[in-house]
């Protein structure tokens, strides 16, 4: 018998990426490691969407942030019976749980949802621009129940290990794991048509737990969220969400891979699940608990079934969540984001009432102050001051009220991944080289034995820029965190925190 072929691997991808220079993974990696379309065959062109301005009246708003929670929560409750009862293979139709109202309370009791409220209580009590600090501190002080990156990580601060060291590769085995994708969904219901905001801050709590893709997960996730706040189709959350995530990451390749598969087989969801089954299922390479076995937990793949869901249940919320939860692995978490991001788009009179009805608004998420209710008005107070901090406007009270949303482009964060071989970080300096009244400039210099790829500056006011050197204006007097970061060609990454005073 000829012996099979062996499949590549994400080891593969990221030795071939570290071998090329600016990253061109795919060109050593052969036919099963690339999405690209067959030359013959143009792929479809990408969905335009609008950086604003745009505007939302406060009772859509509302609206739709109720949906988006409800939506997630219902979501985790109805796939939470099937938790990795399927890995590998498809759910059978017939195993789909049963749905019932009440079931929606569940989630109360939930990691996808308790996790989320230390990040939660760190913004509410400390601002939108805490820093990695603030929210370490949160997430250490918890006692509640984890697992993968997230216990490793509250280990790490327990221990001493600040973030984003907590999150580091170099000390949580599980940084490529999903657990801030799951529990990023907070952001984007802050932050509705604002992509950077939406990154900004995904991106800096992220990295308490995570690293790389792991935290491209959240930032992922929340620009899906915060798109469906204005979309009227799924490709444009898609299509957001594709463009948040930077050219080279395995992150964009998996979610370019769902694209053109559904491109090509647009009426056969499980042509894309096998796609994903054969290209990137045993690439859960770091996770202990998935090297050579068939559970993942990777953010990559569950982030995928997040796409292939959205795509083929062309925006039926019932239809994708069933998606999502048939795809298997940690099937009560892509139906979770599933269920927020539809629920964003639709609000909440746009959910067949079977999902919400249930919901017990004033039960109080584990192991926190915050019920429901409290976090809808929460979540509406920090959207308002994350609006206005980014230049957008609220005009008219009360049922008048209506938010202008500043016009923010679509800028992805710094390459940032897992070394397939392991190196040094760069060695990063940073400076604020002139502060004019409110305007700085910073420059920054980095070194690494495989080259600098690139700079990123986030300037503590939730905005960011690249270059080595960047010049920021802030609209406002104060003192600002500061943080550099540095990315070498195999996405190595180093950063330096500074603090700047302008008045």
């Amino acid at each position: 018998m000829k012996p099979p072929q062996r499949r590549l691997t994400r080891r593969d991808f990221l030795r071939a990426a570290a071998a090329t220079a600016g990253g061109a993974i795919m060109a050593a990696c052969g036919p099963k490691a690339t999405s690209a379309p067959p030359q013959n065959i143009a792929a479809p062109p990408p969905k335009p969407t609008d950086p604003g301005p745009k505007t939302i009246a406060l009772w859509a708003y509302r609206n739709k942030l109720q949906g988006a929670w409800a939506g997630e929560m219902a979501g985790y409750a109805w796939g939470a019976p099937t938790e990795f009862d399927y890995q590998g293979v498809i759910m059978p139709d017939e195993k789909v749980p049963v749905w019932e109202p009440a079931l929606i309370n569940r989630a109360f009791r939930d990691d996808n949802l308790y996790c989320q409220m230390p990040f939660i209580d760190t913004v509410n009590k400390q601002g939108v621009t805490a820093g990695w600090v603030a929210f370490g501190e949160s997430f250490r002080d918890t006692t509640f129940d984890l697992w993968h990156a997230n216990l490793a990580a509250r280990d790490n601060l327990q221990k001493g290990i600040p973030a984003p060291d907590s999150g580091h590769y170099s000390n949580n085995p599980h940084a490529d794991d999903l657990d801030w994708q799951i529990e990023s969904g907070w952001v984007g219901r802050m932050t509705p048509g604002q992509p950077q905001a939406a990154t900004d801050i995904a991106w800096r709590a992220g990295h308490v737990t995570n690293y790389g893709d792991g935290v491209y997960g959240g930032v992922f996730v929340a620009n899906l969220l915060s798109a469906a706040f204005f979309a009227t189709g799924v490709e444009q959350i898609v299509e957001a969400g594709r463009q948040i995530l930077p050219a080279g990451s395995l992150y964009r390749r998996i979610v370019e891979d769902v694209i053109f598969t559904h491109w090509t087989h647009p009426d056969d969801w499980t042509q894309t699940w096998q796609m994903l089954q054969e290209r990137w299922a045993d690439q859960d390479i770091h996770c202990p608990d998935g090297v050579g076995q068939p559970f993942n937990i990777d953010a990559k793949l569950h982030g995928a079934y997040v796409t292939m869901a959205l795509l083929y249940g062309n925006g039926d919320i019932e239809q994708s969540m069933r998606i999502a939860m048939r795809a298997g692995q940690d099937s009560d978490c892509a139906i979770h984001s599933v269920g927020g991001i539809l629920g964003a788009m639709l609000g909440l009179s746009g959910i067949p009432q079977k999902f919400v009805s249930g919901l017990d608004p004033k039960l109080q998420f584990r192991d926190s102050e915050y019920t429901y209710e409290d976090i809808l008005g929460v979540s509406e107070r920090l959207a308002r001051v994350i609006l206005l901090i980014g230049g957008g406007k609220v005009s008219g009270v009360g049922a008048d009220e209506v938010w202008t949303i500043p016009q923010q482009t679509i800028a992805p964060p710094i390459l940032e991944q897992w070394p397939a071989i392991p190196d040094d970080r760069p060695s990063l300096t940073a400076q604020a080289a002139s502060v004019q009244g409110r305007t700085v400039t910073f420059k920054a210099a980095a070194s690494a034995a495989n080259g600098i790829q690139d700079y990123q500056w986030f300037f503590g006011d939730l905005a960011y820029a690249n270059g080595h050197e960047a010049a920021h204006t802030y609209a406002e007097a104060g003192t600002y965190e500061v943080i550099a970061y540095a990315t070498d060609k195999s996405g190595n990454t180093a950063w330096k925190a500074l603090t700047v005073e302008v008045g």
